[in-house]
């Protein structure tokens, strides 16, 4: 979706987000059967319903594998903690710590996206925020199952901005949370700006996009093939192909006749490459180069990178285990930590701080915050 289509969503999604925040459930119900076509019979799916949802063994086997490989790739991301004594008695330290809740938005109905709730439930549950809600219209029966799989029993039959707003204020039935991630359309993405001083959220959606980058080795048909499966999202998704080889252009051009959302660039060079690359900052690039990892280390503006024919991007959505959800590359660990920063001193410490504090508290014009430290080494208050 565009900016401009995000914006023009933006007076009715707020609308939505204010009837709800103030009416609560039956503005959420109204909300869904006018924009939906039909209401729910019950806003929380019930827990039977999801133990009972059916799948293909082979996609239940999928979606384990799937989120093993997540938990592999998240696991080590977890960032240290640090403490240092920048002071003699004086001891500064930055910790992390979960999240309290979460809110997965999942597109629902013939839109599901199983692969993108393992990707945001996996790392939060890594993290240990204590409570993971999914949101999601008309929820498939795969995505139940999947939830199922991921020990996930909250499960909100609701979308939109209506399911945004939801999450972010509360109703009589969703409690609210501490932050909403995962995909959804112009709506969803409209309301999550709007209470986006209220919650965290992820990055706001945009395009699927792909940009591949090759020389004179890469094989056509696997350029193609990479362009269109990345062009199945839909109509508004950005599919290029940027190489130093016209005879290639020309190949894939032909192979993807049709689908308007392929596009070829010829540049003179890999240099003038690198430099559209990081110009347009691409959420997926692959690199069919002989010299693949070489290139990839001078790639400042990207999500995720892969290297090689043999690593299209669509293993990055479905089963290497780095995330996909946006932004891409950066739904990590951290998204569901929070740092907290202590500090001690003791008398020691505090009169090698009082001399700092003073000067910098004069030249800023604010005594108070000098006097604040000079209480300390008055009679009786030390």
């Amino acid at each position: 979706m565009t900016r401009v289509e995000i914006a023009d969503a933006l007076p009715r999604a707020a609308e939505i987000v204010a009837d709800v925040r103030e009416r609560g459930d039956q503005a959420l119900l109204e909300w869904t059967e006018r924009l939906d076509g039909e209401r729910p019979a019950a806003l929380r799916v019930p827990e039977e319903q999801i133990a009972a949802a059916e799948a293909e063994p082979a996609f239940l086997v999928a979606v384990r594998r799937l989120a093993a490989a997540v938990r592999a790739f998240h696991e080590p991301q977890r960032p240290p903690d640090t403490s240092t004594s920048p002071y003699p008695g004086v001891h500064a330290e930055r910790r992390f710590v979960p999240l309290g809740s979460v809110g997965v938005y999942a597109p629902g109905g013939r839109a599901a996206y199983p692969s993108s709730l393992v990707m945001a439930v996996v790392p939060a549950q890594i993290a240990g925020v204590g409570r993971i809600a999914v949101v999601s219209p008309r929820p498939a029966a795969v995505l139940l199952a999947t939830a199922r799989e991921l020990g996930i029993d909250e499960v909100h039959a609701v979308g939109g901005a209506q399911a945004v707003a939801a999450l972010a204020y509360g109703t009589e039935t969703i409690r609210p949370v501490d932050k909403i991630v995962g995909p959804g359309n112009r709506w969803v993405t409209a309301a999550k700006l709007l209470v986006s001083g209220r919650v965290g959220i992820d990055l706001p959606a945009g395009p699927s996009e792909v940009l591949i980058v090759a020389d004179e080795t890469a094989k056509a048909e696997l350029c193609a093939a990479d362009l269109l499966a990345q062009a199945e999202h839909g109509p508004d998704s950005e599919c290029i192909l940027v190489t130093t080889s016209a005879e290639l252009a020309e190949e894939v051009a032909r192979l993807a006749v049709g689908w308007e959302q392929v596009h070829t660039e010829v540049v003179g060079s890999l240099e003038e490459a690198l430099a559209r690359v990081d110009q347009y900052a691409p959420e997926h690039l692959e690199l069919h180069l002989a010299e693949a990892e070489s290139f990839a280390a001078r790639v400042a503006n990207a999500g995720s990178i892969f290297l090689g024919a043999s690593a299209p991007a669509v293993v990055g959505d479905y089963a290497a285990g780095a995330n996909h959800v946006l932004p891409t590359g950066g739904l990590g660990l951290e998204a569901f930590l929070k740092p907290i920063q202590t500090v001690s001193a003791s008398r020691e410490g505090l009169e090698a701080m009082r001399e700092i504090v003073a000067a910098l508290a004069a030249a800023e014009g604010l005594p108070l915050h000098a006097a604040a430290v000079e209480a300390r080494f008055q009679d009786g208050c030390g």
